[in-house]
């Protein structure tokens, strides 16, 4: 406490001085000012279906891009109304529009506004006329006025036909209560399946598999606090996904209170009086609560949650910042405080608009003296920026123990989307005052400190570039073509340092990604460039090169002598996975993955994140230090948020990179890709759906008829046609765009013939045919060599795609 004293000394004097100098100015002549975030203003709005509240929106300031708007769906009255629930929180509105559009954005339905504004009872929107029998699925947006402010909200909507969301939300809710209350255990056990593929040693992660004892949580006798949030994810007429989000409170084995946040998934199907829990899974993760004594002689406990807590050291170990449920914490052991920097999260925890989840914060860099630089990106609950998303950049200064935003990105798409286009992609250097932003293919450094902006390099198509998990590493081609460049410059962005890669003769080289602070990189060989078996040109890699921070080579793979090469790489922890094919010809077929393991550990820290186990509460989390920690009751601290006058905005101007696949899945997006069949695979994991992003559905689990057969007339090739060319010539009629779906399985891909388009498949590298229908057990194509309709079993079909790697081409409307 000794040097902080000192420090508080000092900035008395400071302060002081700060007053008899009123025109003193900081951050480009303008006053900085001590301020408290505030407690959040916006309204919500929530719909009603069959009498429940579902659905509860926040709010935004800005108009955001229809596409990237779908994380609910509410399913219309049979009239075509639409209930809707109003919480304006002390707001006075004047007015309220509701506009309907369709899922791609580009046609409006309908719009019109309510008559009369209540709070006490719902109004009823009406949009039976917004959509058709043509039209199922739409968007809809809510605009309230409020003085001279508009806020909107967003929620997708349907028809009711066909659609069992109500019945399914009864079914979840009442498999919630029964649950939580450890009461009529007979009756649930039969909707689950357990088996090994959970583990039954942790309350962390409860699903399907689990036994009924966890699902039932155990001894841990939670009490709900407050309201239990329910959304409806996915309806259609097959089944419904519902996301239930809450609190909940349980005594550890200290007999301390402990909170709790829940996510609970279910997806539901009903056929008839007959329900089939298809998937079901509840995440619970621990708030950490520093009045309960978390830190221990061992290090700081977080109780149940997930292991992969985000967490920084310095470079003596005597510093360690971590995220835990999106609040940001610093302790200090030799000054034996501990200290909340960041939390949209009000201090009670009772405003549910405060605990909103939607945003996400990262470490950017931790100095030796606990200062540091962070991200907040996503959903802007408070503060000055609330209502909006983007990504805000800060830097604590553990002198004034005060947090400066430096500057504000803003975005106009929802916060998952907004984290993988942002996220990782931004990095702050506070020594040189440097932000490095990549965004829809261009590198911005800008010089905070002036407001400059440099573009490094634009026009960077996707694998052009690369960046590492933490952003702080970045790698792009100077020059050329993804195939034909011959330079890339490596950027640690924490030092500054900079080393340039040059090809080989008349080589390409492409930047993969980083492992542990390598840099991995492919040589390319032009007289390599050929095509897949579905007709894309392709120069794949022939060599691949692992250089260290030095610039010095560490490996280099290679597999040529079997005719293989990589195209692409996977980087997850310490695991490399390669993509590779098998050249034939000029031609490129899917063969096996390559792994490559990189075992540098971070071995140098005193401090890791660990398990621990109790009888009662089960696995838990645990930062440890393995030196221990002497003083084990933390002097408690809350930084001041010092505001700038004029904080810097920084607006990036250019569209998205081409077309996205977004996997949803547990009521969530779950990742971004830019190949559908990739796509695809992810989404089969988890049972989830794949959407384009302009708002296609291109592949949902389960949802598909068992038979479909579409009226195609058989057709051959013309002079001079490859069979390829005769399908794709064929396809022209439908109007539709394609999508490589290479490496999906069979019965993956059969749901897009169910969606009225046939679809090629590649035999071999040369051969494709059209598939136009299936059964359970039978495929059916025209082959266009022969003119033919052929029947094959689903075995035989699996047979004859193998020939191309599993290569099929699906056409979406």
């Amino acid at each position: 406490m000794k040097r902080r004293v000192i420090k508080g000394v000092i900035l008395g004097v400071i302060f002081i001085a700060a007053l008899v100098i009123s025109s003193f100015v900081l951050n480009r002549g303008v006053e900085d000012e001590i301020v408290d975030m505030g407690a959040a203003s916006l309204p919500r709005i929530s719909f009603v279906v069959d009498g429940r509240d579902v659905n509860t929106l926040f709010g935004y300031v800005d108009d955001m891009d229809v596409t990237a708007m779908r994380d609910t769906i509410t399913p219309l009255e049979a009239d075509g109304t639409l209930p809707m629930n109003l919480e304006a929180d002390g707001r006075e509105i004047s007015r309220i529009q509701y506009e309907v559009y369709s899922l791609n954005g580009e046609e409006t339905y309908k719009t019109d506004e309510v008559g009369e504004i209540t709070q006490d009872e719902p109004m009823v929107l009406k949009l039976g006329d917004a959509l058709s029998d043509s039209v199922q699925e739409a968007v809809l947006k809510v605009i309230l006025t409020s003085g001279d402010e508009t806020i909107s909200y967003y929620t997708r909507i349907e028809m009711p036909d066909e659609i069992t969301a109500s019945e399914s939300l009864t079914f979840a809710q009442d498999f919630h209560t029964k649950a939580i209350e450890k009461r009529s255990s007979e009756e649930l056990s039969p909707y689950l399946e357990p088996g090994e593929e959970s583990d039954n040693t942790t309350y962390q992660t409860v699903n399907i598999h689990s036994d009924i004892n966890h699902i039932q949580w155990g001894e841990l006798n939670p009490e709900v606090v407050g309201n239990v949030s329910w959304s409806i994810k996915e309806s259609n007429s097959v089944y419904t996904s519902l996301l239930a989000k809450y609190q909940v409170n349980c005594e550890d084995d200290n007999g301390q209170l402990q909170t709790y946040n829940i996510k609970e998934f279910f997806r539901v199907r009903i056929s008839g009086d007959t329900i089939y829990l298809l998937d079901y899974n509840r995440d619970m993760q621990q708030v950490f609560n520093a009045e309960l004594r978390p830190v221990d002689e061992n290090g700081i406990r977080f109780g149940i949650a997930s292991g992969d807590i985000q967490y920084v050291t310095n470079k003596d170990d005597t510093a360690v910042a971590f995220v835990q449920e999106r609040d940001l914490w610093l302790y200090e052991k030799d000054t034996n405080e501990l200290l909340q920097v960041f939390s949209f999260a009000n201090q009670e925890g009772s405003d549910e608009r405060s605990r909103n989840d939607q945003h996400a914060v990262r470490i950017i860099s931790l100095e030796d003296d606990g200062s540091m630089a962070f991200a907040v990106y996503g959903y802007m609950n408070r503060g000055t920026h609330e209502g909006e998303v983007g990504v805000g950049i800060y830097y604590f200064d553990i002198d004034s123990n005060a947090i400066e935003e430096k500057a504000f990105i803003p975005s106009t798409k929802s916060f998952a989307i907004a984290e993988d286009e942002l996220g990782k992609m931004v990095y702050y250097n506070h020594g040189q005052e440097m932000l490095y932003v990549l965004a829809d293919g261009t590198l911005y450094q800008i010089n905070l400190e002036n407001d400059e902006q440099n573009v490094l390099a634009e026009d960077l198509e996707e694998g052009q570039y690369a960046v590492s998990d933490d952003g702080h590493l970045m790698a792009y081609q100077t020059n050329g073509s993804l195939y034909t460049s011959t330079e890339i410059k490596v950027m640690n962005l924490t030092t500054g340092d900079e080393n340039t890669i040059q090809a080989s003769g008349s080589d390409g080289i492409r930047p993969l990604g980083f492992v542990n602070g390598d840099f991995i990189y492919g040589k390319i060989n032009p007289d390599d460039a050929g095509t897949t078996a579905s007709g894309e040109e392709i120069t794949p890699m022939y060599e691949l090169e692992i250089r260290n921070a030095d610039n010095e080579t560490e490996a280099s793979y290679s597999f040529t002598d079997n005719n293989i090469y990589t195209t692409g790489i996977l980087v997850e922890g310490n695991m490399v996975t390669l993509n590779r094919v098998r050249k034939n010809g000029s031609t490129y077929q899917s063969t096996d993955q390559e792994f490559i393991t990189n075992n540098v550990e971070r071995s140098d820290s005193t401090i890791s994140l660990s398990t621990y186990t109790t009888e009662r509460m089960q696995t838990q989390e645990r930062l440890t230090f393995t030196e221990g920690i002497e003083n084990t009751e933390p002097e408690i601290l809350t930084p001041n948020e010092l505001v700038s006058g004029k904080p810097l905005t920084i607006t990036l101007s250019g569209g998205s990179e081409g077309v996205k696949f977004y996997v949803y899945g547990m009521g969530e997006l779950e990742g971004i890709y830019d190949n559908a069949g990739n796509a695809i695979q992810a989404a089969a994991n988890i049972s989830g759906v794949v959407i384009s992003s302009d708002q296609a559905y291109i592949w949902e689990s389960g949802n598909r008829d068992l038979a479909y057969s579409i009226d195609a007339e058989p057709f051959r090739t013309q002079n001079g046609e490859t069979s390829l060319q005769a399908c794709e010539r064929y396809m022209e009629q439908y109007n539709a765009h394609q999508v490589d779906l290479t490496g999906c399985a069979l019965d993956q891909v059969l749901y897009v013939i169910n969606k009225g388009c046939p679809m090629i498949a590649m035999t071999d590298s040369s051969h494709a045919i059209l598939l136009t229908g299936y059964t359970r057990t039978d495929i059916t194509y025209i082959d266009p060599e022969s003119g033919e309709e052929e029947t094959v079993s689903v075995n035989e079909m699996e047979d004859m795609v193998k020939g191309s790697g599993n290569t099929f081409i699906g056409y979406i409307q």
